[in-house]
């Protein structure tokens, strides 16, 4: 086995990095035109150009962040078989996914070395005997991460020139069984010292929904395919949070907004610490029953709901 290799790979091509300012969750007062225009400017630039950018002085707190992280390696810990007992559900999309239970990347025979827990509901599936610090952290994450969610929203609309509550009015309800946003905690595992031809953390893909807020540790391995095709690695940046566009905010822009394809490769540091990967992705979908269709009124892409777009995608990637 040999590592892949980063060819194409422009690590001077940085991805945007806008500051949140008074859109920050650390500011209770409606934040000034001026704000919100400025952030709106830059996500429009950042979301045309590359798909991607980094969040700062975002104000999830670092504590938040800790106590998910450490719950999430506690029950990754857990042995297979206790594992097993959570796996996921596929009608209602909570639960565990091992190791090979979901493919990205259909067109090489590859193993995808991930496994992960998806959280559709903070009253869903939990493995709370196990892991009883896990639906707590989950919960007061995700209230800061939905608000979060909803200054962003609020900013897109603005750049894309929209009534200020347009995108919030089709995310009403995130987190429920109206809704297919999903909070999942993934983890890596260790590279084996036998690792199969091929084997990559995660294959080339882009997000399914509106936008995604991606919590990463330091390892590193995600890479981003700019509009040129040429590979751009998204480094850890402490203390950022990485924002990208997903399939349906690029049909509702008819591709002036981008949903970039992106991977997760097994770095070379990574093999030689012989260290395991943990992220956390909070994955921002429309409602349901949202009928999706771009904002010109072209004919870019058929009108879809938001909840048959996803099914549609789910049906292609898990292997049940």
């Amino acid at each position: 086995f040999t590592l892949q290799k980063m060819e194409g790979i422009t690590p001077g091509r940085r991805i945007p990095l806008v500051d949140l300012g008074q859109l920050g969750l650390m500011h209770d007062e409606e934040p000034s035109q001026e704000e919100w225009q400025r952030v709106a400017r830059q996500l429009h630039d950042a979301f045309t150009d590359i798909g991607f950018v980094y969040l700062t002085n975002h104000g999830v707190s670092d504590d938040q962040m800790d106590h998910l992280f450490k719950s999430s390696a506690t029950f990754f810990n857990l042995d297979e078989e206790t594992k097993i007992r959570y796996q996921r559900d596929p009608e209602k999309q909570q639960g565990y996914v091992a190791v090979d239970r979901e493919t990205l990347d259909k067109s090489k025979n590859s193993h995808e070395l991930r496994e992960a827990y998806d959280l559709k509901s903070i009253d869903g599936l939990f493995p709370d005997a196990e892991v009883p610090s896990l639906r707590p952290a989950v919960t007061s994450f995700l209230k800061s991460c939905t608000t979060l969610n909803n200054r962003l929203l609020i900013a897109l609309a603005h750049s894309l020139g929209l009534e200020r509550n347009f995108f919030i009015s089709t995310h009403k309800d995130i987190c429920s069984d109206n809704n297919m946003s999903c909070l999942r905690l993934l983890h890596y595992p260790r590279v084996p010292d036998t690792v199969p031809e091929g084997a990559i953390r995660c294959g080339a893909h882009t997000d399914y929904g509106t936008i995604t807020l991606l919590f990463q540790d330091n390892m590193g391995g995600l890479q981003v395919r700019e509009r040129g095709g040429s590979w751009v690695e998204a480094v850890p940046v402490p203390g950022t949070i990485l924002v990208n566009v997903g399939d349906l905010l690029q049909f509702w822009t008819a591709d002036k907004f981008l949903a970039t394809e992106h991977r997760v490769l097994i770095p070379t540091e990574e093999v030689r610490l012989k260290a395991s990967r943990h992220s956390i992705v909070f994955f921002i979908h429309p409602d349901d029953p949202v009928l999706i269709k771009p904002l010109d009124n072209s004919s870019s892409y058929q009108p879809i709901t938001a909840r048959d777009h996803v099914l549609k995608k789910f049906r292609h990637t898990y292997n049940y």
